[in-house]
């Protein structure tokens, strides 16, 4: 019979950008190596609050800034349909920057591809299209006692290339920087700090704050946008915790932004 034996690893320290260290113990790589042996996102090591909160902060305020230079130059708030494709990349890039600090890459929050995921994305699509459904009714219900007011006037005015762009590149790259934010980074990392619940309601929380800057012009529009994504924030935060692979929500997110973003801005477009 052959025997092994398992060197134990001793503690590494890594360095974390604000000066403040991080320790990874022989635990967090024993736990990371059987992540990475079932095919799920890599364990989250302990990193500072501070650093979590930084990334969670990139897109609520870059997002906030958009909406308000686009009312700034009276330009339909649809313009942020396209130009969101900025926000995206730069949230991307405070992650990449963060996950360096943890000597790991961004693409491995997403773990490796499996063609399975194509199934349990479509899977997760129509869950989260019914929760969105529900959410947006929830949340309808409570700001306007019912259906939203129907507002007179034309539809916005918006050039093709918003509508091109908003549904060719924006529904991905939403995709992907909201999930590797929220549900990749900042989640797995709360719960060391918060407990699970803790940090999924957090999460849903700064997700919906996100989308103030979609929805400026009104108060009952925002209020009715933040419940409406803080109720999808919560959803998707539970799938995370149900599935713990981040690529299945990238997909189901990419198809629902798709139809109800990224369809009906070309569709202005192209009126």
């Amino acid at each position: 019979m052959n025997t092994t034996t398992t060197a134990t690893a001793p503690p590494t320290t890594t360095s974390d950008p604000a000066g403040a260290p991080t320790r990874a113990t022989s635990t967090d790589s024993q736990i990371a190596a059987g992540a990475a042996s079932t095919g799920s996102a890599p364990a989250a090591p302990a990193v500072p609050a501070r650093r979590v909160a930084g990334v969670l902060a990139v897109r609520p305020l870059l997002i906030l800034a958009l909406g308000l230079v686009l009312l700034g130059a009276n330009l339909s708030l649809m313009y942020a349909n396209a130009l969101v494709v900025i926000v995206d990349a730069m949230a991307l890039a405070a992650v990449a920057v963060a996950m360096r600090a943890e000597c790991r890459r961004l693409r491995d929050l997403f773990g490796p591809w499996r063609w399975t995921d194509l199934a349990w994305g479509a899977l997760l699509m129509v869950i989260l299209t019914v929760g969105f459904f529900v959410s947006n009714f929830a949340a309808n219900l409570i700001v306007y006692g019912g259906a939203p007011p129907m507002t007179a006037g034309s539809a916005p005015s918006i050039p093709l290339w918003v509508g091109l762009i908003a549904f060719l590149i924006a529904p991905l790259t939403i995709a992907l920087s909201e999930e590797a934010v929220y549900r990749g980074y900042a989640q797995p990392r709360l719960q060391r700090h918060l407990g699970r619940i803790g940090a999924l309601v957090l999460v849903a929380v700064v997700f919906a704050v996100q989308h103030v800057g979609f929805s400026l012009s009104s108060g009952p529009d925002v209020a009715a946008k933040v419940l409406t994504t803080l109720f999808a924030g919560l959803i998707l935060g539970g799938l995370w915790l149900w599935m713990r692979r981040l690529m299945r929500l990238v997909l189901a997110h990419w198809g629902l932004d798709l139809l109800f973003l990224g369809l009906p801005t070309l569709a202005i477009a192209l009126l």
